[in-house]
């Protein structure tokens, strides 16, 4: 290590105050981070057993009434109170088995987080829509960019958690071959082990994507490209896991 590094580091590592390569101030207004789930069509399916509850579906129901007469979903406080339900965890109870029956999706950190999940036609196939969310560094800081775009990917990028899309901007991963411009596909999780790539926000204002280790006094995330700076982190409340890269896309030019 050369006595410019060393400075470097050191500087980060005492007086780190804002990240070296961020860029998107994340997840407070996007409309999706879920991918598909199977479905389930109340209305077509009134003669056949459910596998909801009978005050769920009439949740359901409210829901998608509020949403076509108001144009948003209901928050948290109005279902509660349109079904005397004085707990918010009871509410959320109930939208988890909406959500894992395929008839809602939720964005967590959202006022008004539901999305009625419409029935797809034809048979299932190989291919899933997944939400391409918006723009993540992977080099000097930007301008947030969010976006309410689907891609298609491969059901086996599918993680058990929700996933999501995000656009690469920056080339600090190039040695982990993602590229300025590449899609990442991130499954949705709020821990990681170490030398898992990450997405990450800092100071709940920015995020990027770096590779994860935990070490005894500080977080490191560490970049893919000697001409980007390691970020140190010595207090841990200071970033939240939003995910772990499971896989990317690549267009290429005709």
């Amino acid at each position: 290590m050369t006595d410019k590094t060393a400075r470097g580091r050191g500087a980060e590592f005492g007086f780190y105050k804002k990240p070296l390569d961020v860029g998107l101030h994340m997840f407070e207004n996007v409309r999706s981070i879920f991918g598909c789930q199977p479905k389930i069509n109340l209305e077509e399916n009134e003669g056949t057993h459910m596998p909801v509850t009978a005050k769920q579906r009439r949740i359901y129901e409210f829901i998608r009434r509020y949403v076509e007469s108001n144009h948003e979903p209901p928050t948290i406080a109005e279902i509660g109170r349109q079904f005397e339900m004085r707990s918010p965890a009871s509410v959320h109870a109930v939208l988890l088995a909406l959500e894992r029956e395929g008839l809602i999706k939720r964005i967590p950190n959202v006022s008004r987080g539901i999305q009625i999940v419409e029935p797809r036609d034809g048979n299932d196939d190989d291919d899933h829509e997944i939400p391409l969310l918006g723009t993540v560094a992977a080099g000097e800081p930007i301008e947030a960019i969010l976006g309410d775009d689907v891609v298609s990917v491969p059901k086996d990028m599918h993680g058990r958690g929700r996933t999501f899309a995000l656009r690469v901007r920056g080339d600090s991963m190039i040695e982990e071959n993602i590229q300025d411009g590449d899609i990442i596909i991130v499954v949705s999780q709020k821990t990681a082990e170490n030398g898992q790539m990450v997405v990450a926000r800092i100071d709940e204002n920015y995020a990027t994507v770096k590779k994860f280790y935990r070490e005894p006094d500080f977080i490191r995330l560490e970049p893919a490209n000697p001409q980007f700076k390691t970020i140190f982190i010595k207090t841990p409340e200071r970033i939240q896991i939003q995910g772990v890269v499971r896989g990317l896309i690549r267009k290429y030019a005709a």
